[in-house]
């Protein structure tokens, strides 16, 4: 043996302390991983209406097919959801997603994606991809009632290609 390595008592007692050293180390770097990791509560979204929380929306609800249209000036609404029950001759699908929400085009992307209905700050209600509310991809539901979904997207740019989306339950009275 040389006489610079430990013998078997004092070489288990380094060993261990290396690798309490190492254990605590670890340990202290995950828990400020843990407590300067903070979920951060939307502030609700300036210039969208907030949504009644009266009114609910689920999965089951969004499944099926629409009518899609969209309109820039509140003015064209009704004309635009006449338009939108037209395109129920070439319905945008609604399916349930595999995780318990539905497959759902996102903004500018060509493959449905699974979205989730998100109840944000102040009543607001947001469908879009699993994460807190009000993240760029998602789009805020203005209102649903008789059948009819109004969205707006939060992204700006989105918001500003694709307008006010109305979509319309086809086979629906």
């Amino acid at each position: 043996m040389r006489a610079d390595m430990p013998s078997g008592n004092a070489r288990e007692t380094k060993v261990l302390r290396v690798c309490a050293g190492l254990l605590a180390s670890a340990g202290a770097v995950l828990l400020s991983a843990c407590t300067t990791v903070q979920q951060q509560q939307p502030a609700m979204v300036a210039g969208l209406p907030a949504v009644p929380p009266s009114i609910a929306i689920t999965a089951v609800d969004l499944e099926g097919d629409w009518g899609l249209a969209s309109f820039r000036n509140e003015a064209d609404r009704p004309r635009t959801e006449a338009e939108a029950r037209t395109a129920c001759n070439n319905p945008y699908k609604v399916t349930l997603g595999p995780n318990g929400g539905v497959m759902m085009y996102l903004a500018d992307q060509t493959q449905p994606t699974e979205v989730i209905i998100k109840a944000g700050p102040g009543g607001q209600v947001f469908i879009g991809p699993p994460g807190p509310p009000a993240i760029a991809q998602d789009r805020v539901v203005i209102s649903y009632e008789n059948n009819v979904l109004v969205s707006d997207w939060l992204d700006p740019s989105a918001r500003e290609r694709y307008g006010t989306m109305i979509f319309v339950r086809c086979g629906v009275a």
